[in-house]
């Protein structure tokens, strides 16, 4: 699969990879803050990376609840509009109406 340009194994789904390149990222800010490079400004945008992340996530995760609850209804409207026809094609009798 590629993701962004990236070839990524199919063991690994976007998210983990994700996870794991911001983990890089992190530790590779700690390298560089320990030999003393100044990354304020740099630790802020992965910060702003991941949270952006976190909340896409989450919409994505509501998105797929509420698919999940359209399905669940679109399933009883099915099996209600079954109902329907079957009913319907059931004649009907003089003694039904009288």
């Amino acid at each position: 699969m590629i993701v962004n340009g990236f070839q990524i194994p199919p063991s690994h789904s976007p998210q983990e990879v994700f996870q794991d390149d911001l983990s890089d990222a992190y530790a590779a800010l700690g390298f560089m803050r320990d030999a003393g490079f100044k990354l304020d400004w740099l630790e802020k945008k992965l910060y702003e990376v991941s949270e952006r992340k976190k909340n896409e996530e989450a919409g994505l995760k509501e998105m797929e609840e509420d698919l999940r609850d359209l399905k669940h209804k679109c399933s009883d409207m099915e099996a209600l509009a079954n109902e329907e026809k079957v009913s319907a094609k059931t004649p009907i009798s003089f003694d039904d109406v009288v």
